[in-house]
């Protein structure tokens, strides 16, 4: 691997790690057509790095979360993980024995179907229990099969749900989701791995840059209006995914 490629891993990383920060989302909307679009990787290998980059990026806002007003519940964590981390390799298996333009058809109209919701405010549910707990596992296990399929953390889905179905407040939840997007991720990941993902090599540099990106994402949040800096990246999300349909079918 030479320097050049070290460093557009590593680029890649920042400028997803600092979008991650200016709009609090997971790594796999972001890294997933980073790796395929500029550095060329396969589909199926972007969203293995994916979930293995997450777990270091969740890791570190579960840890920073940890000394906050509103840390992790721990027993909710634990019993949503049981059920959402080991249905990611439900994902990893639909994907490894599917066609690459399976795996891109379902990321693309994954970003369409969040673009709306990720340019809205995070409103607060009122914390109330609106969703039998069954039923709030059961939507817990589709969340985890499509975050192997697809290489995403979850979190955008998982906040509503532990408001909604486990009964906690909006901040709660979101340090909370974390822990159960790192466990997905473990689990996801070496799925992945167990099953011939070969690029571990490739993983420092994109590892790095999106620590330091993440960090210099929130730097610069503050001053920024969140409503432009959510509706920008909601446009950037179409257009990825328009990106990824056109060369995916040949539309264009």
């Amino acid at each position: 691997m030479d320097w050049l490629h070290l460093l557009l891993l590593g680029g890649i990383g920042v400028v997803g790690g600092i979008l991650s920060g200016l709009v609090g989302v997971g790594g796999g909307i972001i890294f997933v057509p980073g790796l395929t679009l500029a550095g060329g990787w396969n589909v199926k290998e972007a969203v293995a790095a994916s979930l293995i980059i997450i777990i270091f990026s969740s890791l570190s806002g579960t840890i920073r979360n940890a000394h906050s007003e509103n840390p992790a519940r721990w027993r909710e964590a634990g019993l949503l993980s049981l059920t959402v981390a080991p249905a990611s390799l439900i994902g990893v298996y639909i994907s490894r024995i599917s066609p690459e333009q399976v795996v891109e058809i379902c990321f693309a109209a994954l970003l369409l179907l969040l673009a709306y919701p990720t340019s809205r405010k995070r409103p607060d549910y009122g914390g109330d229990r609106k969703i039998p707990l069954p039923l709030a596992l059961a939507i817990g296990v589709l969340i985890g099969a499509l975050s192997g399929l697809v290489g995403v953390g979850g979190g955008v889905v998982l906040v509503p749900l532990l408001s909604l179905g486990f009964g906690l407040d909006i901040k709660t939840a979101i340090s909370t989701s974390l822990v159960v997007v790192m466990a997905t991720a473990l689990v996801g990941g070496a799925g992945y791995v167990a099953t011939g993902f070969g690029n571990l090599l490739s993983l420092p540099p994109l590892i790095v840059g999106s620590m330091i990106g993440a960090w210099v994402g929130v730097r610069i949040r503050d001053p920024l209006p969140e409503g432009v800096i959510r509706t920008g990246f909601a446009f950037l999300m179409v257009l990825t995914a328009l990106k990824i349909l056109s060369d995916t079918l040949n539309v264009f």
